[in-house]
């Protein structure tokens, strides 16, 4: 699994550093009820069968094995966000009123 990253989830990341937050780490797929969405956490241990499948402004992010089996090889998905979301998460960029999300990256149309 390769996670690739919007420059708007850039932005997001540096402004929750920027605030004070250390040792972050994205982690994808331990959302209880947003199954895979991503969280953005600090002081975060992730499982013991974590991947790293990224990076977004040098936080690393991870994914369970079963999440990373699902797209093999250079496969993979784009962490964006949505923004004027209603602060409902434990993910840290719920405090700006946006959410991170993932999407399916763009592909060129076959004719």
């Amino acid at each position: 699994m390769n996670v690739s990253v919007t420059s708007d989830a850039s932005k997001i990341v540096q402004r929750v550093r920027e605030d004070g937050r250390t040792n972050l780490i994205m982690v994808l797929g331990t959302g209880c009820c947003d199954s895979t969405a991503p969280f953005l956490y600090d002081n975060y241990l992730p499982e013991p069968d974590a991947r790293p499948v990224g990076e977004i402004e040098g936080v690393p992010i991870v994914a369970p094995a079963w999440l990373a089996d699902l797209y093999p090889g250079e496969e993979g998905l784009l962490v964006d966000v949505d923004p004027n979301v209603v602060n409902d998460s434990f993910s840290l960029e719920s405090e700006y009123d946006c959410r991170f999300t993932l999407r399916l990256p763009e592909r060129p149309a076959q004719r």
